[in-house]
């Protein structure tokens, strides 16, 4: 039953974003989404000059957790700690945005994750 779950939340994901790529942008406002491998990340978040915060899923084999996210984003760089109830310590995620498109190229680490490679493209 999970794997199904994890099946139909991941297609949405993809679905919702179509295959269309934006262009390039400058700010992190807004709703971003990823899967990469075996995992897929969805930030929904606020920019306010260099502050940023929202909200956070992230979905794998094992389920699916939501939690809050904030950081700094100074272009082009992206630091969030993604503070999930339960987790003993926070996830980070530390990305670079594209110069070519509307896509942030990550990777989570802390809480079981390492290095982690999951990029997010804007919706």
């Amino acid at each position: 039953m999970r794997r199904l779950l994890l099946f139909v939340f991941a297609t949405s994901l993809l679905a919702c974003g179509g295959d269309k790529l934006l262009g390039p942008v400058t700010v992190v406002d807004g709703e971003w989404t990823g899967t990469q491998n075996g995992y897929a990340l969805s930030l929904n978040l606020t920019e306010v000059d260099t502050s940023v915060s929202g909200s956070t899923q992230i979905a794998g084999v094992g389920g699916s957790l939501t939690g809050t996210a904030s950081g700094t984003f100074k272009y082009p760089n992206l630091h969030l700690q993604i503070v999930i109830p339960g987790f003993s310590e926070p996830v980070v995620y530390d990305g670079t945005m594209s110069t070519t498109q509307a896509k942030i190229a990550g990777a989570l680490n802390g809480s079981g994750f390492t290095n982690l490679e999951l990029d997010v493209h804007k919706r």
